[in-house]
């Protein structure tokens, strides 16, 4: 170990991470002749070949792509380390990165607590991810996250945040046209608004009952089914703070309300990244408010929140 240089394992990762030694010397501020010299002195040191390189292409040896996927993780934890230790613990400054559920629940719960936070501490800049993807926020880049559902991890920091409730909804004059839906079976004979899942899991207690949707349309966006629900297109199932305020208005009615589910929405951050002091100050910031800001979704529906806001400027 000790003939083996941390300059040598950074320069090893950019040329894996950009693919060549061109593109990693245009981002490191390594020259590409330097980045050969380490990636090959590692190598000796190491006693095996990372890399397979020839004329037209680079790309990693298994047991390269081993040794990346570990000193990856590793670099993490020793740069949130130096950055823990050189941090002012009375002076918010600084990158947050967080990944979250898009929607209403993001775009209108979150991104408002989010833009008064940095109102608030304008030396933090948060960079707020929608995308859908599942992050394994240990080799990820990512300090923060807010995941709707189970956590099977339980080596990361979790705080709860607020339970969704899942329901199903119909427009009225649908349910007026078609038979009483006493239980989930009688939803396998009608029409069906889903997104990208095209199997339903309907709980009540410890009773599971599968639906397979095969009639009806299928849109990947929660505010297009809506609206098909509310053009009488058939049944949907959607989170509570896309349909709670057509409830209350009757412009949807419920259907199935002891099937209705509840989904947990939580913050994850990985233990290190939790001793960061902005991070923690950010988690405690949303669960202060975030039910506060959920209730008000609820109360106004899917857009208002951004409708009344361009109204008052």
């Amino acid at each position: 170990m000790n003939n083996i240089s941390w300059r040598g394992i950074r320069a090893f990762l950019y040329v894996a991470e950009h693919g060549g030694f061109t593109a990693a010397a245009e981002v490191s501020g390594f020259s590409k002749a330097n980045l050969s010299q380490l990636v090959t002195e590692l190598e000796a040191a190491l006693s095996v070949q990372l890399l397979y390189r020839t004329t037209r292409q680079l790309r990693l040896t298994e047991i390269g792509q081993g040794y990346y996927e570990r000193c990856k993780i590793a670099m993490q934890q020793l740069d949130s380390a130096a950055e823990w230790a050189s941090q002012s613990t009375d002076e918010l400054r600084g990158e947050i990165r967080m990944n979250a559920v898009g929607g209403p629940v993001g775009e209108e719960v979150l991104a408002p607590l989010i833009i008064e936070f940095q109102r608030q501490h304008p030396g933090i800049r948060v960079d707020l991810d929608f995308s859908s993807i599942h992050v394994d926020l240990i080799a990820s880049h990512y300090d923060l996250v807010m995941r709707m559902g189970e956590l099977p991890d339980s080596t990361l920091i979790a705080r709860r945040l607020h339970s969704v409730t899942t329901r199903y909804v119909a427009s009225p004059e649908f349910v007026a046209e078609n038979h009483e839906i006493a239980g989930p079976d009688d939803l396998k004979s009608l029409p069906l608004i889903r997104g990208s899942v095209d199997t339903w899991t309907l709980s009540k207690g410890k009773t599971r009952k599968t639906v397979h949707v095969a009639e009806g349309i299928k849109v990947t966006s929660g505010r297009v089914m809506r609206q098909a629900a509310l053009a009488g297109l058939g049944v949907t199932r959607l989170a509570d703070v896309y349909v709670q305020a057509d409830l209350q208005q009757g412009r949807l009615t419920e259907v199935l309300p002891a099937w209705s589910e509840e989904t947990q929405l939580t913050l994850v951050c990985p233990p290190l990244r939790h001793q960061l002091h902005r991070v923690r100050v950010l988690m405690e910031w949303l669960k202060a408010h975030f039910a506060e800001r959920y209730q008000q979704a609820l109360a106004e529906g899917p857009g208002q929140h951004f409708k009344s806001n361009l109204g008052a400027s």
